[in-house]
């Protein structure tokens, strides 16, 4: 096989949480270029019919609340019935919310984050697992912020969320390592999604945010889903057969300075 080969996802089944949009339509559309079979599944359901529509692939879009454990089980069997299996899943919904600082926080708000971004993944990991056979891979979004902390404000929720992310990332790896299935995540830096309310879309008027992260970011730019792609065909192929247990930071330098 050759390198390039390795990439390919010719007939695999691939599932993608949050696939409506952001990173998740980025990891869509690259997997979908790959030769994937698609499962897109997310709460918003016109978004992510929209994205299966759009894609010259097989797809099967799922409306899914990951923070709902009954609701990834019916995903996961979903994707099965349709598609015969299941050989990669990316456990990539979540969700940003600014709160206050630590001392202040709002106890619901930091349910709400914990529930879909740490709960969520882990619900996806379980049942994605249960059906893959030797050689499955699952690939998690955690982020930037799951390494360090940041004087953004509000962000204690989603921090704590994304740590939990990587470390969860590792211990499945570890853990299903014997059953042959490899297990990594992604760490995006400060990229221009809707996430965090909205903040870090080109179009959200907080210019001087986007200016500073951009001031501290040794490419001098924001991230777009679009640079995310490559990475995410990297850890769902072939290409990395020998990786298991990695967080791999995609941030322009952010967190090298």
């Amino acid at each position: 096989m050759s390198a390039l080969d390795k990439f390919r996802l010719d007939d695999e089944v691939v599932l993608v949480t949050g696939a409506a949009s952001g990173i998740g339509k980025a990891i869509s559309e690259a997997c979908a270029d790959a030769g994937a079979r698609l499962a897109l599944a997310d709460k918003d359901v016109e978004g992510v019919e929209a994205v299966a529509d759009d894609l010259d692939a097989e797809t099967l879009a799922i409306p899914a609340d990951v923070s709902d454990h009954d609701e990834v089980v019916a995903m996961v069997e979903e994707t099965t019935a349709e598609f015969g299996g299941l050989d990669v899943a990316f456990a990539n919904a979540g969700i940003g919310r600014l709160g206050a600082t630590v001392d202040d926080y709002d106890i619901d708000q930091w349910h709400q984050v914990m529930d879909v971004n740490l709960d969520g993944v882990f619900y996806t990991i379980r049942e994605a697992a249960a059906v893959m056979d030797e050689g499955g891979r699952i690939v998690t979004t955690a982020s930037v912020l799951s390494q360090i902390a940041s004087d953004f404000p509000g962000v204690a929720a989603y921090v704590a969320s994304k740590g939990g992310v990587a470390q969860l990332t590792k211990q499945a790896a570890a853990d299903l390592g014997p059953k042959g299935i490899r297990v990594n995540a992604i760490a995006p830096g400060w990229v221009h999604t809707g996430i965090g309310g909205g903040a870090f879309r080109k179009d959200s008027g907080m210019d001087h945010l986007h200016e500073r992260m951009e001031a501290e970011t040794i490419m001098g730019r924001l991230g777009e889903p679009e640079d995310i792609k490559g990475v995410a065909l990297f850890l769902a192929s072939e290409a990395s057969a020998y990786c298991t247990g990695s967080v791999l930071t995609v941030d322009g330098g952010w967190t090298t300075t």
